[in-house]
């Protein structure tokens, strides 16, 4: 409801403003004034704002402090004239406890020269005994045209949506509107000039000039930069409440920032941007950011869950989440220290992701947006790869066919092991079949290919994803609602590979009377990955000859050895006609197979509060998860692995042949079928009181359960036209016949599982404010299985955390000016972990198969009972600053903590006398500690031009305190990769070791170590297994310093955001030439070309000299030596984004915005010398991807 438009000639309002003017004319404002009251009065305009009821609790305190409080609790304003209250007693006291406003306004101005009415949503004051007329001013009145001009207008947010309640103050006055339905609003100023300050809550206030004439304005207001002053809500998944009263680390990540970029997944998005998060790309190189590679402020667990409790609208949630829709997200909530995270007990070990999603609004009228984007994603570089040249390839080759290498595997027809093309042409040159010019001819035509060129052309491909996402929200008074619905599909980087996406959700609240509110969600998720059959893939790998080819010039498919020699893939149809094709075509599989994966993901959630009054408050939540995942890999008739396998089993009857594997394709599906329950009570209590203190707290009890089915199978002799199978035999041992690698019993897949875990919680939580200064927090939690211990008392493990904020800019001696804003916080308490495949009984494991001698079922025992059991606790610190400079020109946080790991579970040696050679129990204490900085800085601000950055630092570093077994283990474990986890007392839990390096021997440029003694040698037998005190340390394995710099510039509607990555401070193992690898296996590295001939070569090249036979333990040792250890520090630029937003209110749409984004732009700086990306090491990089969209508010 609008004030202004009350009257129909706005009468109140003209004669206000233009009474300021002089103040001879302020006699007739307030008759004037009156007359409108009494007006507004007869037409009952104010009846809804007195059924409001209020708290208030003041003494001596001045009015305009009792005037901010009844604002606050009502959601109304108060209009008036400040002259006014001089003369009014401006000292009262009042004490009243849910009472109707109008009882709470009755006391505030006994005795009081005011009395007041209720029009709309605004408070308006009159001095008492005031009269006015209004019947004759008429709206053409030459001293109201002449003096005030009306300005209409509404105000929006950034995405065009009605700031409906939005303040709107003429400047140095009190007079005071808020802005009616989707943000409409019409007020009367004066003529010459007049200044509109325009603010909402959450956002920047914007400051208007008008002056001269009637205007219509369309308003946009930005959200405010991050500062202290901020009302920040943040959320711990139980309960909201502002960061300027929290203790706790938060860090939270707002829906524009997280729309920044255009990632298929919630987690990919978060890569770059927040404090603390590290994604450790080594653990799955090549793969989209996912939630197995990140961490938060590093790891706390060995063997139990590894990755951070995901929460979704307040309940753990257990699916898939790269099923949940991007679009259908509001805002993040990170959670890093005890205070914040302990309220999830034994969950938040690894620290906790807070996904808030989208919801309606009541009192909104019906909006709709609409997101769209294409991203576009280069091939991979397969040329990254350090793949030996084929020329090199065949040279060796050569060279190890003169020294009678693969005499062994040609004169082999029992077994028929592969021979290559090369040594094939050799072999037919040797027995006089082909002439030496022939063999050269041939040879050298094969030096002339690189398969990878041919993965790229038949095999790999842009890979192409598109977004359509729809949502329709708004309200009633009594409903709120909100629908969408998301499609995804993508086209994979291989041939044949796509992944679809289907999302629906719906949310509706209701107020069925009054205090209590009702709400109901669903979201549903249907996703599809198709890709070749898992025996039919055909990703590039070094290990493929580098000259082999797959199609001819034409693009016809070509036969490409695989498992036997071509001699006997040949003639196998000669030998016995009715064995089927042998031959190996990639190119022509393509349609043979196929491995499709189809989930159905539901989540059903309902809840309720009921408010007993201001303080009090009790929620109900219940959620039901269901998820169904269905696998089908399908490898048809047509298919390698299908025809080879039939071959193999394949026996000869006479005459006749048998074959107990039948024709037919075949198909092994895996099935799983996952119910989750969470049901959850909770009090709520908010008070404030005095003006003085403030207290929240949370109290409740939860229980959960997921139930885990499972099931898997083997068909064969599968027609997927008629859905037709033939049974076979599972159990007989069938003899080799037409290969001794074939025979045996038939691969059978059959398997059944059933898991149920239940866990049981009670926990509480509150935070006490004192003037606004000082906040203490405490939490306590206790959370049970029937895993852990023998005895009741050790099924459940307390967990606590203890809290306080001192907010010293609000201190009276608090003075500084340029630092005007100054917050202190610490806290410490214990979060948890827990692992499900571990309990303090034994378990027994029924085997799925008989005894391969006896035939008989048999069993074994999984893990022996271990009645000390324990879970894990993880005591944490967090110590903290947040700050603000004058203006907010610069502003952020910084905040220390240490991490101390108790009662880690790792698998540790037994005692033979056992019965078990490892086991698994509480066996590692670790430390961490930290530091993390975010930092916000406007730089230039001026002609509607601005230039922001975003600083985000962070230091970590753990190591391991204590370790059970005195045995430490032979150093050669350290030295094979690079993510290693294996403790050692006071080094990191990821750490590089090597050999310690001598360098090449320039005589015979064999590599050299040092031995325990501190000597030269080349005992290699020796050198590979030392003491691990006898390694080279080198550093951490995953970054130690990290961060991001993010700059931001915009012009008018015009945004362009670069964010660059840096990692410092850890180390990484290069790959090279291991020449067992290249003689047996054919896998050959580019460092081959620079490997050590002659003498002299030892001072450019680490590379050892070829020899014959290949050393094994000469291999071994140079691939963990310190000549391969390389630095990892690097600075990558990781994305940038442009938008253009049109901003448009009209009976079509509220804005439009157009954005792109390029990621994977690459590395800017590296330490290593290589031109290696140490984030992927011998994976490929990510490659580059192009997106285009829009995003439209109807």
């Amino acid at each position: 409801m609008q004030l202004i438009t009350l009257c129909k000639e706005s009468l109140w309002a003209k004669v206000f403003l233009h009474a300021r003017r002089t103040y001879r004319n302020k006699t007739l404002l307030i008759m004037k004034f009156t007359g409108l009251l009494l007006l507004v009065a007869c037409l009952q305009a104010s009846a809804g704002g007195y059924s409001q009821n209020i708290t208030l609790s003041v003494k001596n305190a001045p009015l305009e402090q009792v005037f901010k409080a009844i604002e606050k609790q009502t959601g109304l304003v108060f209009f008036y004239d400040n002259a006014w209250l001089e003369k009014a007693n401006n000292k009262i006291s009042i004490e009243v406890k849910d009472v109707p406003l109008a009882k709470a306004l009755e006391i505030c101005f006994k005795d009081q020269p005011l009395t007041y009415a209720i029009v709309g949503k605004t408070i308006v004051l009159r001095l008492k005994g005031s009269t006015v007329s209004i019947s004759r001013i008429e709206k053409d009145s030459p001293a109201v045209d002449t003096s005030s001009i009306r300005i209409t207008g509404k105000v929006y947010n950034e995405k065009g949506e009605g700031l409906s309640g939005a303040s709107i103050v003429v400047k140095k006055t009190k007079y005071t509107i808020g802005a009616g339905s989707g943000g409409a609003f019409s007020v009367i100023v004066p003529a010459d000039e007049a200044v509109l300050v325009v603010s909402y809550l959450g956002y920047a206030t914007k400051e208007i000039s008008v002056s001269g004439a009637d205007v219509d304005l369309q308003i946009h207001l930005e959200r405010a930069t991050l500062a202290l002053k901020d009302v920040t809500i943040v959320s711990t998944g139980y309960q909201t409440l502002p960061k300027e009263r929290a203790t706790g680390s938060f860090e939270k990540i707002d829906n524009e920032l997280f729309n920044r970029t255009t990632g298929p997944t919630v987690i990919a998005r978060l890569e770059g941007i927040a404090s603390g998060i590290l994604f450790d790309k080594r653990l799955l190189p090549g793969a989209s950011p996912g939630l197995n590679q990140l961490t938060i402020r590093g790891l706390s667990t060995l063997e139990a869950r590894k990755t951070p409790l995901v929460v979704l609208d307040n309940i753990p949630y257990e699916g898939d989440v790269s099923n949940i829709n991007p679009n259908d997200v509001e805002s993040i909530t990170i959670l890093k220290d005890a205070a914040a995270a302990s309220i999830w007990g034994i969950m938040a070990g690894n620290g906790v992701i807070v996904i808030t999603t989208k919801k309606g609004g009541y009192d909104k009228p019906l909006q709709v947006s609409f997101n769209s984007n294409v991203a576009i994603t280069n091939k991979p570089n397969l040329f990254y790869l350090p793949q030996i040249k084929s020329s090199d390839f065949i040279d060796v080759e050569k060279w190890l066919f003169s020294k009678g290498n693969y005499d062994y595997q040609l004169n082999d027809t029992y077994y028929w092991p592969l021979i290559s093309p090369v040594v094939e042409i050799l072999d037919q040159q040797r027995s006089g079949t082909i002439t030496l010019n022939t063999a050269e001819r041939k040879i050298d035509a094969l030096r002339q290919y690189d398969v990878r060129n041919d993965y790229l052309k038949y095999v790999y491909r842009k890979a192409i994803n598109q977004q359509y996402a729809i949502n329709l929200n708004g309200g009633s008074k009594m409903v709120n609602y909100f629908v969408s619905a998301g499609y995804d599909k993508g086209l994979g980087s291989t041939v044949r590979s796509s992944n679809d996406r289907i999302t629906l959700r719906t949310n509706l609240s209701f107020k069925p009377f009054k205090n209590l509110e009702v709400q109901f969600g669903n979201i549903y998720t249907q996703t599809k990955s198709k890709d070749l059959g898992v025996f039919s893939a055909l990703y590039y790998s070094p290990s493929i000859l580098p000259y082999s080819r797959l199609a001819d010039g034409q693009g016809n498919p070509l036969v490409v050895g695989r498992d036997y020699r071509e001699e006997f893939v040949g003639k196998a149809g000669d030998i016995d006609p009715r064995l089927l094709d042998w031959k190996y075509r990639p190119l022509a599989e393509l349609d043979a197979s196929s491995n499709i994966v189809r989930t159905n993901d539901w989540l059903m959630n309902m809840g309720a509060n009921y408010k007993f009054n201001n303080v009090f408050s009790v929620d109900v939540k219940y959620q039901y998860g269901r998820t169904l995942f269905d696998a089908r890999n399908w490898q048809g008739m047509e298919s390698y692995y299908t025809r080879n396998l039939i071959n193999l089993f394949t026996q000869p009857v006479g005459s006749l042949i048998e074959r107990p594997i039948p024709l037919g394709g075949i198909l092994d599906v895996s099935n799983r079928n996952v119910n989750t329950h969470t049901l959850r009570g909770q009090i709520n209590a908010n008070k404030s009181w005095n003006s003085k203190h403030h207290l929240i707290a949370i109290a409740g009890a939860e229980v959960r359960e997921r139930h885990d089915l499972s099931n898997t199978h083997t068909t064969y002799g599968y027609d997927d036209n008629i859905l037709g199978y033939k049974s076979v035999d599972f159990t007989t041992y069938f003899p080799a016949s037409t290969l001794p690698t074939g025979g045996g019993t038939i691969p059978n897949s059959l398997y059944f599982g059933d898991n149920t875990n239940r866990f049981t919680s009670i926990y509480a939580n509150a935070a006490y404010t004192y003037k606004s200064r000082y906040t203490i927090s405490a939490s306590a939690r206790k959370d049970a299985a029937n895993l852990f211990g023998v005895k009741t008392n050790q099924r459940g493990v307390p967990l606590w955390s203890a809290g306080a904020a001192w907010n010293i800019s609000e201190e009276p001696f608090y003075k500084a000016k340029v630092l005007p804003n100054l917050k202190f916080r610490a806290t410490y308490g214990y979060n948890g972990n827990s692992s499900n495949s571990i309990s303090a009984l034994s378990i027994i494991k029924y085997a799925n198969y008989p005894a391969p001698f006896t035939n008989l079922p048999y069993a074994s025992i999984g893990n022996p009972a271990n009645k000390e059991l324990r879970w894990e606790k993880i005591g944490i610190m967090n110590l903290g600053l947040d700050f603000g400079f004058r203006n907010n020109r610069i502003s952020g946080s910084v905040e220390y903590f240490t991490k101390n790991s108790k009662d880690v579970l790792y698998i540790t040696p037994l005692g033979l006398s056992t019965g078990f050679d490892l086991t698994v129990i509480n066996s590692v204490d670790m430390k961490g500690k930290g530091i993390d900085l975010t930092l916000h800085s406007t730089n230039f601000e001026a002609h509607q031009f601005k230039w922001n950055t975003d600083f985000v630092f962070s230091y970590n570093e753990n190591k391991i305190t204590h370790y059970i077994p005195a045995e430490v283990p032979s150093g050669s474990l350290f030295t094979s990769a690079s993510d290693a986890l294996i403790p050692i007392i006071n080094k990191p839990l990821f750490a590089v070791y090597s050999y310690k390096w001598a360098g090449l021997d320039p005589l015979t440029g064999d590599p050299q170590g040092y031995d325990s003694k501190g000597l030269i040698s080349k005992d290699y037998a020796n050198l590979y297994a030392p003491s691990v005190d006898d390694l080279k340390y080198h550093g951490s394995a995953i970054p130690v310093y990290f961060g991001s710099i993010r700059n931001t510039f915009s012009w008018k509607n015009i945004s362009l955001s670069a964010n660059i990555i840096y990692k410092l401070n850890y180390y990484f193992r290069r790959t090279s030439t291991n020449y067992n690898q290249l003689f047996y296996y054919g896998q050959g590295h580019a460092d081959f070309a620079q490997r050590w001939q002659k003498t002299g070569d030892e001072k450019i090249t680490n590379v050892p000299s070829m020899v014959y036979p290949a050393d094994y333990y000469r291999d071994l040792f140079y691939q963990g030596s310190a000549a391969l250890v390389s630095k990892a520090d690097h600075i990558r630029l990781q994305d940038i984004t442009a938008s253009y937003n049109i901003d448009k209110s009209n009976g079509y749409f509220r804005n439009i915005r157009f954005y792109a984004n390029v990621s994977n732009l690459g590395i800017i700086w590296r330490a290593n010398k290589q031109g290696i990306d140490p984030d992927y090491g011998a994976g490929f990089p990510a490659p580059r991807t192009i997106a285009f969209g829009l995003n439209a508010n109807f």
